[in-house]
């Protein structure tokens, strides 16, 4: 299973937060890929139009990262991502640092994504225990906020839609979703690297991240949280001897 290093996590890689997915391409694979745009090199002689030709701009290349694996972050090693926040469907912001004292389960989907939305049905079948056993989940639509000239719309009016299509599960379960704060609430905080959809965050305790997934797996969810649920906060450090003074000859 590839590792995802922790260094990498940490770093800013400067990539835009949200994207477009790809679907998985078959029923059983458990991730939907980062679609990007890489520019190539500039086209020489083509004629533009109102020109007589020469350099007319670069070639764009449609590319797809894919990324899968899990990564568990030791306690006193882990950073904080407190001020993450997500917003609903009325604009009102629940952030991790409101949630402290609980396990927080930030996951990630797409409407255009089967294993993620298989991942919305393990939060739901979750989502009534949250209070009885200390949890909360706020699973966070990543899709593009715009539409852009492939038809790709994104934010809450795709968002909506996909409700709506499947409203039946969506009043069954009563589970809100969200889309990710801007700024220094937004998915900077930890979301830079995830390339694949579902990704599945969890935080501890006390706002800091313990585990990253990327890719579903049958029941992941649940083992995650359970790991997470059983881990005993860290033993306070021992108090420093008491300084004396030396003894005088």
């Amino acid at each position: 299973m590839p590792r995802l290093l922790c260094s990498l996590l940490l770093a800013s890689l400067g990539l835009s937060a949200q994207g477009i997915y790809k679907n998985a391409n078959s029923p059983t694979d458990p991730i939907c890929p980062r679609v990007s745009q890489e520019k190539t090199a500039l086209n020489y002689g083509a004629a533009a139009p109102g020109t007589t030709g020469g350099q007319v701009g670069a070639d764009s290349t449609g590319l797809l990262s894919y990324q899968q694996g899990r990564q568990f972050f030791p306690q006193g090693q882990r950073r904080s991502v407190a001020a993450f926040a997500a917003y609903d469907a009325k604009g009102k912001g629940t952030s991790v640092a409101a949630l402290k004292g609980k396990i927080v389960l930030v996951g990630l989907w797409s409407v255009r994504c089967d294993p993620s939305a298989k991942m919305l049905m393990e939060f739901a079948s979750l989502y009534p225990k949250r209070d009885q056993f200390g949890f909360d989940i706020l699973a966070v639509n990543f899709d593009e906020n715009q539409q852009d000239g492939g038809g790709i719309q994104g934010g809450w009016r795709a968002i909506n839609t996909f409700i709506t299509k499947n409203r039946q599960f969506f009043e069954a379960s009563k589970m809100p979703v969200y889309t990710p704060g801007l700024g220094k609430e937004g998915p900077s905080n930890f979301m830079d690297i995830v390339h694949s959809l579902p990704a599945l965050f969890v935080i501890d305790r006390e706002g800091n991240l313990a585990q990253l997934h990327i890719g579903y797996k049958d029941g992941f969810v649940g083992e995650a949280i359970q790991w997470a649920l059983r881990e005993r906060p860290l033993p306070p450090p021992p108090p420093a001897a008491p300084v004396t003074e030396p003894v005088k000859p």
